[in-house]
């Protein structure tokens, strides 16, 4: 069975607790943003320092939304200054269960 756990940016962008209990308990993870490489990076780090030996680490990979014009790179820059929400979503999950994330352009494949 694959447990799959959404958590909002707005919980994650503060505190990845509950993104490392889900982990814990071997659930993908789904984030309603795109995370940058800083969050990307401290996720790792702390997964990392807080997870016993035995934890073998975490796959993750983001995707941007498509932008279509002038009109939507706007409405996403402006979402982005307000809300510090970039649109696109961040899929994680423990290594142990994620052989792989495969990204293309449009899509995240998840390889299990």
């Amino acid at each position: 069975m694959i447990k799959i756990k959404f958590i909002p940016y707005e919980i994650v962008r503060d505190d990845f607790k509950k993104v490392m209990r889900a982990l814990q308990r071997e659930a993908l993870v789904l984030i309603d943003a795109k995370l940058n490489p800083e969050e990307e990076a401290d996720l790792i780090k702390n997964t990392m320092e807080k997870f016993s030996e035995q934890f073998t680490g975490i796959e993750l990979s983001s995707i941007e939304a498509p932008e279509l014009g002038n009109v939507d790179k706007f409405k996403n820059l402006l979402v982005e200054r307000l809300t510090g929400k970039k649109r696109g979503f961040t899929i994680i999950g423990p290594a142990g269960i994620v052989r792989k994330i495969k990204k293309n352009p449009q899509e995240l494949l998840v390889y299990m």
